[in-house]
């Protein structure tokens, strides 16, 4: 009778530990809405808001869209200031042999 009991017990033994490793993990609310980054280009405000909350909680947001598309309006953003205009002849087409 003992063989009965450990081959119930393991089954159960393995359900109760997944079900344990299961419940740790956390799930992402749902977003609102995901704003493209041509929109965090035109809102600063929200754009350092939003940079500020994917910061406070990486683990959490950093990998949403709306962190990442923010991040890459914050780059554009920052490129456009740190760079020569198009009008100053700096940045130009590679040529193509």
């Amino acid at each position: 009778m003992k063989t009965k009991k450990s081959v119930i017990a393991a089954p159960v033994a393995a359900s109760v530990i997944l079900m344990s490793i299961l419940a740790g993990c956390e799930t992402r609310d749902e977003q609102d809405e995901v704003r493209t980054v041509d929109w965090y280009e035109s809102h600063d405000a929200e754009r350092a808001a939003k940079l500020t909350d994917c910061m406070t909680n990486p683990r959490m947001l950093d990998a949403t869209p709306d962190c990442i598309n923010a991040s890459r309006a914050e780059n554009n953003v920052k490129a456009n200031t740190k760079w020569a205009t198009p009008d100053e002849g700096v940045r130009t087409e590679p040529a193509i042999p």
